[in-house]
């Protein structure tokens, strides 16, 4: 070998050298730059080593870190990270993804979060001689995790206070998540009972319902306002609008649905109202131009009849016959245009007080002379009833129209029933009469034994020109003035009838301001009389059924429903210890009220039994007897008028059976009317 040549035992040191070179400065270029802050501290925990990151984080530089104690640096996160460093020099047991949180001297006043990792770095002698730290920011990623907790318990806290029904449900039909108030909606106890329902069976009208609107939103992204017939556990139908959209796996089947259902049953009966009114607006402005033009060309023809009348020479007869003729068919005309004004309101009324009572008895005086002989009349009218203000020819006119009608309705004869009553229109009684103002009225009910009308006759009963009876045979204006009439009086006409049951129009006026105060104006403003009675509804009409229903139980009752006689029986049976009072319809499927009644007695003799009907209680009082736990009320009844009736049975001295508890602190315990 030459001997200028080095030897190769110290070439390979060198390159050694160079290679541990280049590894510390690699080493040394990622502990300066690292995003992580990088440590090492000794064994009394001062700083030996750091890096710029870590030094930022805790707001001094290198230099003023090198030889100082953690406690001297970071006070706020020594009592947290000190006690974990000694068990590591104390165990030799790394620490890791340690959460840290506090305020370092970088940002005063701001909780920040880290997370850190230490393990021990052992010395020559196989024990700790210090620690590695490796600390990394997670402020970020903490605040946005509260952030998203708070808004999920923000969300969650909506959809439980949110007045809509919200659920989650499986695509077989089976609840996963409800909130309050579509517990409420149904009128179940509790969630759970409401997580056990099949939907299509428990909660659709219709079970295929459901079926069909699924095929039809299978493919939608969303579902925005489908209306639904639901039914509630008391079996009462309701409408729902539901919207939402459907869930879907990873491979876009649907699996479930996220909806809102909203209970829309009273808002399309208060639209239905709406557009009956305004229907019956349009139809009275049409009138009154009509009838004005045409009281126009009758003046005319009716002038020259007159004219030509004293122009005929006294031998022409028969052209004073030709002319007698038509000056009856005008005057026939203007009778017409008459009944006209008077349904659109165009006729000027002369209102004046009236007493009520006295002024219908005279009315019904002249009815019975007028109407046949087989046609029975009767008047019950009450003498604190109240003062109108009215106009008497008016008055007159409304109840002569209503008779006629009832006449029209007995051919065979039957029972016409008048009735007068105070009365009190209160906010609860919109769901059965959508546009009432709440306040003071008397009431006159006028009923018959007739042939009764159905749905499709009752929605057209108010129109001009609109009959039922045989061509030739009245004008078709009779109800269309009392409406007319009646809305002069700011009062309201309600109807109830039924097929082969007869009809009962109730007219309600206002009463007039400054009257002599009465029974019923003592009480006027006192709360509606409730309890805590159970009380069993049955009713086959399901919007009077709910109406019923919802009353009672805002007044504090506790209400069971049945939608007929038959059904009503078998709930009295397997409930009977617990029915305080049962409210019934007289005509109803399966087993009618009266049938009903029977039966009940034969259960329990004293049961206390509200009948319900558009018949006056004359109708029935043979059959069902006087007796102490029996009542009446007349449909269409209004909220004050069936709770009292109610009240009065539950409170009444010797009905028997089970006593009556208190009612609550929150409604009224007054006795009689109200």
């Amino acid at each position: 070998m030459p001997p200028n040549l080095p030897r190769p035992g110290l070439i390979r040191r060198i390159f050694a050298a160079r290679r541990a070179n280049a590894a510390e400065r690699r080493l040394a270029a990622f502990f300066t730059a690292a995003p992580a802050g990088l440590a090492i501290l000794d064994r009394e925990l001062r700083y030996v080593q750091l890096n710029e990151t870590l030094a930022a984080m805790n707001g001094f530089s290198v230099a003023d870190h090198l030889g100082r104690r953690m406690r001297d640096v970071v006070p706020a996160l020594a009592p947290v990270v000190e006690p974990v460093l000694q068990r590591i020099l104390a165990t030799g047991e790394p620490a890791l993804n340690i959460e840290v949180s506090g305020e370092t001297p970088a940002r005063p006043g701001v909780v920040r979060h880290w997370v850190a990792s230490y393990c021990p770095l052992p010395g020559p002698a196989g024990e700790p001689e210090g620690i590695g730290a490796i600390v990394v920011e997670d402020t970020a990623r903490r605040r946005a995790e509260q952030a998203r907790r708070r808004s999920g318990a923000e969300f969650r806290a909506i959809v439980e206070q949110a007045s809509y029904g919200v659920y989650r449900s499986t695509l077989d039909g089976r609840f996963v998540r409800v909130n309050p108030a579509l517990v409420r909606m149904l009128g179940y106890e509790s969630e759970a009972a409401v997580l056990a329902l099949d939907l299509a069976r428990d909660v659709y009208v219709d079970p295929g319902e459901r079926d069909r609107l699924i095929a039809l939103h299978r493919a939608a992204r969303r579902i925005q306002g489908v209306e639904v017939q639901w039914k509630r556990k008391d079996r009462r139908p309701i409408l729902v609008r539901l919207s939402g959209q459907p869930l879907r796996d990873d491979s876009g089947a649907v699996t479930g649905f996220a909806m809102i259902a909203e209970d829309v049953t009273e808002q399309r009966t208060l639209e239905r109202a709406l557009q009956q009114a305004q229907k019956m607006e349009a139809v009275g402005r049409l009138t009154s131009g009509i009838a004005h033009d045409f009281n126009n060309v009758l003046t005319v023809i009716l002038t020259h009849a007159r004219l030509l009348g004293h122009q005929l020479p006294p031998d022409r007869a028969d052209l004073r016959k030709d002319l007698d003729d038509l000056h009856s068919a005008a005057e026939h005309g203007a009778q017409l245009v008459q009944k006209l004004l008077g349904f659109s309101r165009s006729r000027r009324l002369e209102l004046q007080p009236l007493d009520f009572c006295e002024r219908v008895r005279e009315i019904v005086a002249l009815l019975r002379r007028v109407l046949p002989a087989s046609i029975e009349v009767r008047c019950d009218a009450e003498d604190d009833a109240g003062i109108v203000e009215a106009d008497p020819a008016a008055l007159e006119q409304i109840l002569l129209n209503l008779a006629t009608n009832a006449r029209d309705a007995m051919p065979q004869g039957g029972t016409l029933h008048v009735d007068v009553r105070a009365a009190e229109l209160a906010e609860e009684d919109r769901p059965l009469h959508a546009w009432v103002r709440p306040g003071r009225y008397v009431c006159i009910a006028v009923s018959d034994t007739g042939v009764g009308m159905d749905a499709a006759t009752l929605a057209r009963v108010f129109e001009p020109f609109f009959t039922t009876k045989p061509a030739g045979v009245g004008t078709g204006l009779g109800m269309a003035m009392v409406y007319g009439l009646v809305k002069q009086h700011r009062g309201f006409v309600h109807l109830y009838s039924e097929v082969g049951q007869g009809t009962t129009v109730k007219v309600y006026l206002p009463r007039a301001e400054g009257a002599a105060a009465g029974a019923s104006d003592r009480c006027a403003d006192a709360p509606l009389q409730g309890g805590t009675e159970r009380i069993l509804v049955i009713e086959d009409d399901p919007a009077l059924r709910a109406a019923a229903a919802r009353l009672m139980t805002k007044v504090g009752y506790r209400v069971l429903t049945a939608a007929d006689g038959a059904e009503g029986l078998h709930l009295f049976r397997s409930r009977a210890s617990e029915v305080d009072l049962v409210v019934t319809d007289v005509v109803m499927p399966r087993l009618g009220g009266l049938e009903l009644y029977e039966a009940l007695r034969r259960e329990r003799p004293h049961v206390r039994v509200l009948f319900t009907s558009g018949y006056p209680p004359q109708q029935f009082r043979d059959r069902v007897g006087r007796g102490a736990a029996v009542g009446f009320v007349t449909k269409p009844w209004t909220a004050g008028e069936l709770l009292r009736q109610m009240r009065a049975l539950l409170d009444g001295a010797g009905a028997g059976g089970r006593r009556a508890e208190a009612p609550p602190a929150s409604v009224s315990p007054a006795r009689g009317r109200g």
